[in-house]
């Protein structure tokens, strides 16, 4: 199992495709890692990002209600950080450096693309990055 010191690392993932949402968090999962939650939204996300313990987020960029940049914008005020993750060709055009976003994953990500978004993030979270 995956672990952030003596607990596994939990994550939340807010992707609006609920077929895209359960595969991804069954191959989080399947990783090691705990889905602390899975959301249809960014506002569904900032809620459950105050109430409950997260380590990284994964951000679908669009998505109803609040969008991805958004949500990154005040869950990423709570420490955590956030991999945005997106289908659209323009999705590599978002600055990082500009933005509350530690990496960017592009639909569809490999395993490997993922492992190394969470280390990052893992690294952006305990001062390493």
């Amino acid at each position: 199992m995956v672990e952030n010191g003596s607990a596994p690392i939990r994550i939340a993932v807010a992707e609006d495709e609920p077929d895209v949402r359960k595969t991804f968090v069954r191959l989080l999962e399947h990783l090691g890692y705990r889905v602390v939650c899975s959301v249809a939204n960014g506002e569904e996300l900032i809620n459950q990002c105050h109430s409950s313990e997260v380590d990284i987020a994964f951000v679908d960029l669009d998505m109803p209600i609040v969008d991805g940049l958004a949500a990154a914008e005040i869950i990423s005020e709570k420490g955590i950080p956030v991999i945005l993750v997106s289908g659209h060709p323009d999705a590599r055009q978002v600055v990082l450096e500009n933005e509350p976003v530690v990496a960017r994953l592009v639909k569809p990500a490999s395993v490997d693309d993922l492992q190394r978004a969470i280390k990052k993030a893992l690294a952006k979270r305990n001062g390493h990055a």
